[in-house]
């Protein structure tokens, strides 16, 4: 038997959970710079962002007067952080490796197909995306290959043409028959789902003559297309940008050019700006996507952004290398509605920072997700020595070799 307090105390909602970030400077991405401003959350999503907002009174307040606030950072290739399968099945959500990507200030991950936050200690609202992408292969080595998948996309294509000629039929005629649809699963359901705009094909590719292939075949059938890799982007960076082709890309990435050919071949560390100069949409990754001390997170030169502030080293701007680890990496992934910068509406997460974020001594110092806080370098054992008053001003070396970082107790 439910008695009426219990009953009573069922039928109460939850309360609303606000949490702010305040007297921050504030980087949106996609809109200006805020000043001393704030950011404040309610249930996980941002409420308002300016320099006059009114907490409500049962807020929790986080002070990052001096220091700066970003989006979370969205790494579009990761591995180490989520489990396979279904990550909220198999994830380790109090591991090193979630702890690391969190010191990191990345918020949101792709991981194998599926896209996920790193929510310490919880599965709720971790999962933000499963199946991101039809993967594709068309490689110039498997002529047999690049043929069939030619033909099973024209098999599929001509049979949405059919549905849609069937559709204007059945309104003149009752009788009118569908088309056949049993053979439309596995691979030709997938094959349907790019043809009709409901799915995105990434691909691997790195050379020059791939990224054209890819190119024309992407426009031929008129799907979208991201490319992992892209290493010869730049010298066919027009061409990518009028297919609508998106792009995956390592600054840093070493190939060396081919001295066999005329043409422009190997990898530039412009690889990044120039495809952004003509159109392509980017999204930067290291060489190393593993979680670890080196790699995606961890205190060193291959730090996620720091592959960012290494496209700015090539030529692209401040502005779009955060936002090829931000904003843009979103829509490359299909969660830019969700996640990839500060605005009203959408989900909580962000970074607290103590410094520029493509400043190699830079430390995050707080990491939100969903608006909880779920990183806190001074509670944590791996950064917490470094500067622990968060000095923002970089450490001053003379030009003595070796150089030492001088750290303060």
């Amino acid at each position: 038997t439910t008695t009426t307090a219990t009953a009573s105390a069922e039928s109460e909602e939850p309360s609303d959970k606000y949490f702010a970030v305040i007297h921050a400077r504030v980087h949106t991405v996609t809109g200006p710079v805020l000043e001393d401003a704030t950011v404040l959350c309610k249930n996980g999503r941002i409420e308002a962002i300016g320099a006059d907002v009114r907490l409500p009174d049962d807020c929790e307040v986080l002070d990052a007067r001096g220091m700066n606030v970003y989006p979370g950072l969205v790494a579009a290739g990761s591995s180490g952080i989520f489990g396979g399968g279904d990550p909220r099945d198999s994830t380790n959500l109090f591991g090193l490796n979630m702890t690391l990507g969190l010191a990191a200030g990345i918020t949101t991950a792709l991981a194998g197909n599926d896209v996920g936050k790193l929510t310490y200690g919880t599965t709720e609202g971790m999962l933000l995306r499963r199946n991101a992408f039809v993967n594709l292969r068309y490689d110039a080595g498997r002529p047999l290959d690049k043929a069939q998948l030619r033909a099973d996309l024209q098999r599929v294509r001509d049979y949405l043409r059919d549905v849609r000629r069937y559709e204007i039929d059945k309104q003149r005629d009752e009788d009118a028959k569908p088309p056949e649809k049993d053979w439309l699963k596995g691979k030709y359901e997938n094959y349907r789902k790019l043809l009709a705009g409901e799915a995105v094909a990434i691909a691997a590719a790195n050379r020059a003559a791939e990224l054209l292939d890819y190119a024309d075949l992407s426009e031929r059938f008129g799907f979208h297309l991201v490319l992992r890799g892209a290493v010869e982007g730049w010298t066919v960076a027009d061409r990518l940008g009028r297919a609508g082709i998106d792009a995956i890309v390592t600054p840093r990435a070493t190939v060396p050019p081919d001295e066999r050919t005329a043409r422009p071949t190997g990898s530039t560390i412009e690889n990044a700006a120039k495809l952004r100069e003509h159109g392509v949409t980017v999204a930067v990754v290291p060489g190393s996507t593993g979680i670890a001390l080196w790699g995606l997170a961890g205190r060193d030169l291959f730090h996620l952004n720091m592959e960012a502030a290494f496209a700015v080293r090539g030529g692209m701007s401040n502005d779009d290398a955060i936002r090829a680890i931000t904003i843009d990496a979103a829509r490359i992934l299909g969660v830019d509605d969700q996640v990839g910068s500060l605005e009203v509406g959408k989900d909580a997460d962000m970074l607290v920072c103590d410094g520029d974020l493509l400043h190699f001594m830079t430390q995050v110092h707080y990491t939100i997700v969903n608006g909880v806080v779920a990183y806190d370098k001074s509670n944590e054992s791996l950064f917490a020595h470094i500067r622990p008053e968060g000095e923002p001003a970089p450490v001053q070396f003379d030009d003595i070799w070796p150089r030492r970082l001088e750290w303060r107790d």
